[in-house]
This record gives structure tokens, C-alpha cells and sequence, in this order.
């Protein structure tokens, strides 16, 4: 699709967000997404420029500016640098084409498999996804900061129906791994299934060597798991101090207790000074099979639906008809602005 410059046209589309970035955390920007692009014969109506379509996939048109606000509301998630990042602009824009081509070829399969999502369905999902906002001003709020209005999210929702209905029969042609591809799979993958030395700990945690060393006096009469609960400063004291199975090397302070004697051990670390009993050790072992078959066939069958999804796509697209207006898309420009410029 190609289209005659006019210099004399320039569309506007604009979406406010908070920017995401620590040193902006209160700075409220606007996303300006500038179109530059405009129709042989220099027509001057907004309408017109804001209605062609940037992507057409079958019946499906994504309008320049349903791309533009899409643009903007994705760009809320940058930082004010980041958003004006040419890469970061063009991956953004890219993706934004994928995801339409996608939606696009979905909702038309979905069509053609009598795949509906009822009123009544997507009422209920509504009401269920409501609910967990204390009140309509907060679930309102909560659209607004997306720059969505309500019926723009109804929609999205059921969109998300559809997809989730088409995935579910996509995957029912799908068998269940034999035991012999369970197998297979464990042996070529033995090295995820090592487990390296660990051991099973019950700690006391103070602030204060003072403190450790009263302790320390009272376990020699009185129970442990008791004095956690009642001295300890860190989460599983109210458990009694029971830590559990901790693997060698994943947390370097009680690294030490693995070669460490029998009995109470005193370590520091920057939460304080933790009195510990190493209650069990288990060496470095190879996990069997049946311990980790419920993992290959999740694993085996994420491999298969990803298999079953790619092959899907690739004939949706063979049997569609998709045009981009990469000129177009070019043509909408980015800017970033405080809220008081």
C-alpha cells in the first residue's frame, strides 16, 4: 500500500499515563502520537486520516488511530527515555501488528468453529473480575489509568474468551506422552533433575550477640521451637524457626553449616545473628522418575500445544489475506511530555 506525501497534514492522537521509571514516579507524562502522513489530493479531514487502515488481515482493519492509541497506551509501560527509544518504538509498533494479525486470524477460526461467547458468559466473567475491586469508583479508576473505557474492556475480555475457547479445542486432538517419550525425556534430561546437597534447618534470629547468648543458656532447659516463636525476628519464628530444606549453595551464610559439626550453630548474616540446628542432610542425588513424571508430561505437553499452535498459525496465515501499511505506520510519530508543558 503506497500513499502520496502532504505536508500540509498533521494528525494528533494523545494518551496520558504515570511513568514507570523510579526517578518520574510522580510525573505524569503524555504519550503524543504524531501522524505525518497524509492522502493523495491533500485531503485535510482528520476523519479521513484517522480511519486508514495501517494493517487489514480478511474483514479486520486496525485504523491509524486504533494503532496510534494502542502505541501510546503500550508506551505507558517506558520510561520517558525509553519510550522515546527508536528501537524501542519500532519493536513496540512490530508487536502491535503481530498481536492484530493474531486477533485477527483467532476471532476468524473461531467464527468458522461456531465458537461463541454468550452474553450471559461474558456478564458473569465481568461480575467475577469486578468483584475483586472494593467498589465501581475503583474498578473505573483502574480502566482510566489504562486510558480504556468500559466497553473497550468488555470487548478485550471477550476476546480473551474466544482465545481461551480456541485453545481448548486446538489442544483436544492432542495425545497424552507415552511412557516411552516420559522416558526418553528424563534420560535426555537427567542434568534438571539433580538435586545437590541440602539440609533441613530450625533457626532462632536476634538482633543482638546479648540476646543470642541468653538463648543460647536457655535452650539448654528449655524447647526451641518455643523460645523461636518467642524471640525470633524473622517470618518462620511464629513456625517454631523452621526453615526447611535448604540446597547447598542457594543461600551463601549457611553454606557453612553443611561441613559443620553436630549442634547448635551461631552464624551472622545481614538479618542478624541466627542461632541454628541442622536437624537432617540429605546428599546430592539424582530425583527418580516417578518423583518427576508429573513435571516431563507438563513439560511434554507444553512442547506439543506450542507445536500444535505454531503449525495452526502458519495455515491461518496461508489461507488469509494480510496487508500493512508499513509507510503509514512509519509515519506516526512519538513525543513525551510532562503534564505541565
Amino acid at each position: 500500500m503506497k500513499f502520496l506525501k502532504s505536508p500540509a497534514l498533521t494528525g494528533l492522537f494523545i494518551l496520558s499515563g504515570q511513568s514507570k521509571t523510579p526517578t518520574h514516579k510522580n510525573s505524569l507524562l503524555a504519550f503524543l502520537c504524531f501522524m505525518t502522513l497524509g492522502l493523495a489530493g491533500c485531503p485535510s479531514s482528520y476523519q479521513k486520516l484517522s480511519t486508514k487502515p495501517v494493517e487489514k488481515v480478511n474483514d479486520h482493519v486496525l485504523t491509524s488511530k486504533q494503532f496510534a492509541n494502542q502505541l501510546a497506551r503500550r508506551l505507558r509501560n517506558f520510561d520517558a527515555l525509553a519510550a522515546k527509544d527508536p528501537n524501542n518504538i519500532h519493536r513496540v509498533k512490530e508487536e502491535i501488528l503481530r498481536d492484530f494479525l493474531v486477533k485477527s486470524l483467532t476471532l476468524d477460526w473461531a467464527r468458522a468453529q461456531s465458537i461463541v461467547i454468550s452474553e450471559t458468559m461474558l456478564d458473569k466473567e465481568v461480575d467475577a473480575l469486578r468483584a475483586n475491586y472494593p467498589d465501581d469508583l475503583s474498578f473505573r479508576r483502574s480502566l482510566a489509568q489504562e486510558n480504556l473505557s468500559f466497553s473497550e474492556w468488555r470487548e478485550e475480555l471477550r476476546y480473551s474468551l474466544v482465545e481461551k475457547e480456541v485453545f481448548k479445542k486446538l489442544n483436544e486432538k492432542i495425545k497424552p506422552p507415552t511412557e516411552e517419550a516420559i522416558k526418553r525425556y528424563y534420560e535426555d534430561h537427567k542434568d534438571r533433575f539433580k538435586r545437590k546437597e541440602r539440609i533441613y534447618i530450625q533457626q532462632i534470629v536476634v538482633d543482638e550477640d546479648a540476646k543470642a547468648d541468653a538463648i543460647k543458656v536457655d535452650l539448654k532447659t528449655e524447647n526451641f521451637a518455643e523460645l523461636a516463636k518467642k524471640y525470633s525476628i524473622t517470618p518462620e519464628g511464629k513456625n517454631g524457626g523452621v526453615v526447611g530444606w535448604i540446597e547447598k549453595g542457594s543461600v551463601d551464610y549457611f553454606d557453612p553449616l553443611f561441613s559443620a559439626g553436630s549442634g547448635l550453630q551461631t552464624i551472622k548474616s545481614p538479618f542478624g545473628i541466627h542461632l541454628i540446628r541442622v536437624e537432617k542432610k540429605a546428599p546430592a542425588t539424582t530425583l527418580p522418575l516417578e518423583e518427576v513424571k508429573s513435571q516431563i508430561i507438563r513439560a511434554l505437553k507444553a512442547q506439543r500445544e506450542q507445536a500444535e499452535y505454531v503449525a495452526w498459525l502458519d495455515a491461518q496465515l496461508r489461507s488469509s489475506k494480510v496487508l500493512k501499511d508499513y509507510e503509514l505506520m512509519n509515519s506516526i510519530k512519538v513525543d513525551t511530555r510532562g503534564a505541565n508543558d
